[in-house]
Order: structure tokens, then C-alpha cells, then sequence
């Protein structure tokens, strides 16, 4: 694997007609199978994001006051109504491209399209080059170049790796380019990044995402650092939401949480829905060859109240995903099965919380799948987790199911542990980074590695099993 640049124009093509690229938020490539690919693209009215635009950053949040419109912010990519295609093929001069045709894009779509690519070949790389003009058919404005490599057949064996991310607060960006953790990634060249969500914090950063445009805002300004362009025109990833990236801390459905009027639980899914490339449904697995196969699990939108009475009939994942979840985990034949969440299911966490399966509040449904994974899943079965504060390896004390914490996306976003745990922790580390999971074949032997990253690539902790 080759390591990725990350400075955005060298992804650039000249434009015949001189005009800027006008992808201030870049690309993002999603939902890769060995056959297909999801490439969301957005016109925007200027080139890069607005660097001189009046700084709402930090915390508490804030409303964003009347008289102060979103495009003035720093960080601002305000869109612009268009056209956008998308041409890709196996070559990197793009001689053998296929061409989609021109899409219209305006304010309802927030300015974005989302093309799906099928047909394609599988474990092959992918060129692109995400093209966009004037309404109309008018002026082209310079495209901006990409790749990403499609997953293996399922029964081809295959070396993977990919990374996990939560935890991307703006206010705690440690980097005027984007967080560092995005140039250790694009060193490793990962085949595809895993976002467990927290992607963005509508309610504790300032402005504080109580519409539509302040929301979409959270997103343009995440995704138009130099760093993060760069590496989603080289990685594809799998997105998942969870509560801060849906409405507020700890939210669930058709809950009203007065500070965020008028925004909505549902204004929040389907932004989320409009701001990565998403297929039908927000939970579902990903297979990359012979050697492993990962489920993304939804936290949100099915939830029971939090404050209800646990039991039988209390839920984090509802009855449709668990059963699809347990189904599909049996009948996998994956070396490796990895359950990727965006909020524990091992823990420990602390005592006041009550949001997730490693929480009282959800005992009853954590304990009992912790319990079927033990039983029915064996060894080749872990969980990695986002939305925790600190990195950890922990090992349920009941039932031995594994889970790796990857960490918040900076040092300054790190904090908010119960502390080190001896029953559980193998490792526990209150500082940013990432988790990289790493599968290699050696003759009949099949080994999965997970390592903790800090913000620079440093590895601070790994372990390898075998099988």
C-alpha cells in the first residue's frame, strides 16, 4: 500500500477554461462492495472554504444572532446551483472513463448529488474525476481528481486494513489543515475508514445547529479542511450517526429537546442522510474478501427512551436490527467479524450515564447479547466503538467479548473517563487518536491485529490474534 499525499492539488486537473474548482467540501466516496460505490459531490460558490469569515468556535455553544448569516462564518462553504457529473475508470488518465450523465443541483439537495456507481470490478482501483458547471450546461469549472479500490470477492483472501474515527469536535481541531489524526491515516493507506459518529456537534459547539443552515454549516466546515479532502479523495469510508451528528447528547426519537428549537430529531436524520454518501438503510454490513466482514449498527433511530424501566422490551437497536444483526452474524463465514458501534457495548463506563449497553439503563438488552456473541460467535468475533472520550482495549469480566474504544479525534477532545478499570481494561489511555485493524494471511493462518494510534500514528498499544 502506497502512502497518500495529502495536499489537495495534486489530485487536481487543470480546467480548459481556467475556472477554479468549485468543491470547497471535496468528495466522499462510501457503501464500497466488490461491485459497486456510492460518490457524493457538492457545487459551491467559491473554491475553498471562507478562512476570513467572523470565528464562532469554542464552547458553550451559542445561537447564531439574526442578523449573522451562516455564509459570513469562518469555514463557510456556501453552495451554488449547477451541474455535476461524474466520470471513472480503471486507468489513471481516465482514457477508459465512463461518464454519468449532468445532474442539476440547487438548494433542496443543499447543493449536493449522490451518484451510485454499479458494475464495477471487484478488488480494482478506481480514478475519478468529479466534474462540475455553470446551470444549464454553462462554463466548467476545474474537476478534482480521486481513486478508491472496490472490496475483494468473498471467498478471495486478501490483506485489509481500515481505521476507525469518532469524536470530531471543531472546537478542539489541532490542526489549522484539518486533525493530524487525517495525515497518520493517509500514511497507512487504509482501504476504507470507519466514522462511528459524533462526526460533527450540533449542540455543544458554537454556532449551535438549531436550523438546517447552521447545521449543514457543522458539516461544510468539517469537511473542508485541506487534511480531510485529501483523504477522502484517496479513502473510501462507512459513515454512521450518533446522538450529537443527529440532534443532542444522548437523543432519541420524538424526543423534545427545547434549547435546540426549531431543529428536530427527523430535521437531523435526513440532513445526515443529504451530508454522506448513504445507501437505503443506515444499518448493514461490509464484506472484504475471505478475510473479514463489518457490521454499522444504528444507535438512534430505533431507541427506547432512555429513562424507561429496563427490560425484555427496552432497546438501543429495536427488533428488526437485532434479529437482521444476530442473522447475519451466524451466517457469516468471515475469517474475522467485526461489529462496529458507535457507542459501547463492554465498557466500562461511567456510572451517571445512561445511554448505551454498557450502561444500567440498557442492561438488559447489553447483557443478553453479550452473553449470545459468547456463545454463539467464538473468538473470531470483536466490537470497536466510537463516541467514548479515551482509548481502551477492555474484556468483558462475564462473558470475555472483546472491544476497542478508538479514542477522540485530538488530545484537547480527550477527558471524561471513570479511569482505569482492572477487571475489564487491557488498556486504557485518556488522550485523541485512532484504531487501525489490520488482516494478513500466512499460509493457512489468518491473523487480525488492532493497534491504538495517537494523533500522530504512534502505536500505543496493539495485539494480534490468530486463527
Amino acid at each position: 500500500m502506497k502512502p497518500l499525499a495529502v495536499s489537495i492539488a495534486l489530485f487536481a486537473i487543470a480546467g480548459a477554461s481556467g475556472s477554479a474548482s468549485r468543491q470547497a467540501t471535496g468528495v466522499k466516496v462510501g457503501e464500497v462492495t466488490p461491485a459497486s460505490a456510492i460518490v457524493w459531490m457538492r457545487v459551491t460558490a467559491n473554491a475553498t472554504r471562507i478562512q476570513d469569515g467572523i470565528v464562532r468556535r469554542g464552547r458553550p455553544a451559542k445561537l447564531l444572532p439574526p442578523h449573522l448569516a451562516v455564509d459570513a462564518l469562518e469555514g463557510a462553504c456556501p453552495g451554488a446551483p449547477g451541474e455535476v457529473r461524474l466520470r471513472h475508470g480503471t486507468r489513471e488518465d481516465l482514457r477508459d472513463a465512463t461518464a454519468t450523465d449532468w445532474v442539476a443541483v440547487g438548494a433542496a439537495t443543499d447543493f449536493a448529488h449522490a451518484f451510485r456507481l454499479a458494475g464495477l470490478a471487484a478488488a480494482t482501483t478506481y480514478f475519478f474525476s468529479a466534474e462540475t458547471r455553470e446551470p444549464g450546461g454553462g462554463a466548467p469549472h476545474e474537476p478534482i481528481r480521486g481513486s478508491f479500490r472496490t472490496a475483494p470477492l468473498p471467498h478471495e483472501r486478501a490483506a485489509v486494513r481500515f481505521t476507525v474515527v469518532t469524536g470530531q469536535a471543531y472546537a478542539d481541531v489541532d490542526h489549522a489543515d484539518g486533525f493530524h489524526i487525517y495525515d497518520a491515516m493517509a500514511k497507512l493507506a487504509p482501504d476504507f475508514i470507519v466514522l462511528t459518529g459524533d462526526t460533527v456537534y450540533y449542540d455543544n459547539e458554537d454556532p449551535r445547529a438549531t436550523t438546517a443552515a447552521v447545521a449543514r454549516h457543522h458539516w461544510d466546515r468539517m469537511y473542508s479542511f485541506p487534511r480531510h479532502i485529501a483523504l477522502h479523495l484517496r479513502v473510501p469510508g462507512y459513515w454512521m450517526k450518533d446522538d450529537h451528528d443527529t440532534l443532542a447528547d444522548d437523543c432519541w426519537p420524538a424526543q423534545d429537546r427545547a434549547f435546540m428549537r426549531p431543529m428536530t430529531f427527523e430535521e437531523g436524520r435526513r440532513i445526515f442522510l443529504q451530508e454522506v454518501p448513504m445507501g437505503e438503510r443506515t444499518f448493514r454490513r461490509a464484506r472484504w474478501g475471505k478475510a473479514i466482514e463489518v457490521w454499522f449498527v444504528e444507535v438512534r433511530d430505533f431507541r427506547s427512551p432512555n429513562d424507561g424501566k429496563d427490560g425484555p422490551a427496552k432497546t438501543i437497536w429495536g427488533a428488526e436490527q437485532r434479529r437482521w444483526l444476530m442473522e447475519t452474524l451466524l451466517a457469516s463465514d468471515a475469517d474475522w467479524r467485526i461489529l462496529a458501534s458507535p457507542t459501547p457495548i463492554v465498557g466500562p463506563d461511567r456510572k451517571a450515564k445512561a445511554d448505551n449497553h454498557a450502561n444500567a439503563s440498557f442492561a438488559h438488552e447489553g447483557k443478553a447479547f453479550r452473553a449470545w456473541a459468547a456463545k454463539e460467535l467464538g473468538s473470531n468475533f470483536f466490537v470497536v466503538c466510537g463516541d467514548r472520550h479515551w482509548q481502551y482495549h477492555s474484556v468483558d469480566p462475564g462473558t470475555g467479548l472483546v472491544e476497542w474504544s478508538c479514542g477522540p479525534a485530538s488530545d484537547e477532545h480527550a477527558g471524561g473517563s471513570p479511569g482505569f478499570d482492572g477487571d475489564y481494561h487491557r488498556f486504557h489511555r485518556v488522550k485523541g487518536g485512532f484504531l487501525s485493524v489490520s488482516v494478513t494471511k500466512a499460509g493457512e493462518r489468518s491473523a487480525i491485529a488492532f493497534r491504538l494510534h495517537d494523533v500522530k500514528g504512534t502505536v500505543v498499544h496493539e495485539k494480534e490474534y490468530g486463527r
